[in-house]
């Protein structure tokens, strides 16, 4: 089983081909305004590299966000045309519960923290429970100070996500001892916690539509729109 995974969602563009248990292509790169001319040719060299033609795939899975509105929309087209074009199946993840993935061994709560501009963080509130990694409540877009409340009197809690480079000291001041913090490598979806990810859903079946999969955005389409006007200026 041959599977090719991307995620644009952060300023790194993640690819990683897998056959069965092993990653066979496993790449990062800076992406910024460079992702919709870089993306085709670094899937083409890593198809290359894993001596597999884009036929050869089994399986694609792209990171939805929340993250990058442009990253996304260009990484989910490209997922989208090759399954459609194959007839192939499509896995979809939340980018938040791959960046929580990476710490399924903290014996409290994991929090990735995002930056989501305007004084706004994405996050989600995680923790084990007999060794699988389990999102507690919703996933949220919100003021620090409101993450702050729904984390008051919970047990440690470990952060990660770029969202740290922003509000580290902010975190420190209100959780004190109670605040761990994963190193900088664990702030972005890494790719082999996407693809245990996508394994997961593909043995449960857990195929995505094509014609209703679509960035995981969070914010209303009115900013959506909004964003779209000003990056445009």
């Amino acid at each position: 089983m041959n599977i090719l995974t991307i995620d644009t969602s952060s300023k790194y563009f993640y690819l990683a081909i897998a056959e069965d248990d092993k990653i066979k292509v496993n790449i990062c790169r800076p992406s910024g305004r460079e992702l919709s001319r870089m993306i085709i040719p670094l899937i083409e060299r890593a198809l290359k590299k894993a001596g597999l033609s884009l036929k050869d795939i089994d399986c694609f899975a792209c990171g939805l966000g929340p993250g990058s509105f442009t990253g996304l929309r260009v990484g989910l087209a490209v997922i989208k045309g090759f399954a459609f074009s194959l007839n192939k199946p499509v896995v979809g993840i939340v980018s938040l519960d791959c960046l929580a993935g990476s710490q399924p061994d903290f014996p409290g709560y994991v929090c990735p923290i995002v930056d989501a501009r305007r004084s706004l963080v994405y996050s989600a509130i995680y923790r084990a429970k007999d060794g699988v990694l389990k999102r507690k409540g919703r996933y949220l877009l919100v003021p620090l100070k409101e993450l702050f409340a729904k984390l008051k009197g919970r047990a440690d809690v470990i952060f990660l996500g770029d969202g740290l480079s922003l509000y580290r000291d902010d975190i420190k001041k209100e959780f004190g001892l109670r605040a761990n913090f994963a190193d900088e490598n664990f702030w972005y979806p890494r790719t082999e916690n996407l693809l245990r990810l996508v394994k997961e859903k593909m043995k449960n079946k857990d195929f995505a539509d094509l014609d209703k999969l679509v960035p995981f955005y969070m914010y209303p389409k009115e900013c959506q729109i909004k964003e779209k006007v000003k990056s445009k200026k």
